[in-house]
């Protein structure tokens, strides 16, 4: 349990140290590349896409057939980069 914990502490402070600053931060600067992940737009979108996710998960698990999980995975995940897209 001890290795564990101190495992826990050395991956959180490596994620800390060791990421760039931006990917921790909650409030990036407005010409940041990644500022588009904290946007209240975006977000709903990634709570879509995860809806998505989960409801295909259901249907894989209610037929768990090789093609209907391989075809199922193909278009969800065509359908997240169509929902996640941020052309205009």
């Amino acid at each position: 349990m001890f290795k564990d914990l101190v495992r826990f502490y050395w991956s959180l402070w490596a994620q800390m140290s060791w990421q760039p600053h931006w990917l921790n931060s909650r409030d990036p600067d407005a010409e940041h590349f990644h500022r588009r992940r904290f946007t209240h737009k975006y977000r709903e979108k990634q709570r879509i896409v995860r809806s998505v996710w989960f409801s295909a998960g259901v249907v894989m698990l209610a037929f768990p057939q090789p093609h209907v999980v391989i075809a199922l995975l193909l278009f969800t995940t065509f359908l997240s980069f169509c929902i996640l897209d941020e052309t205009e």
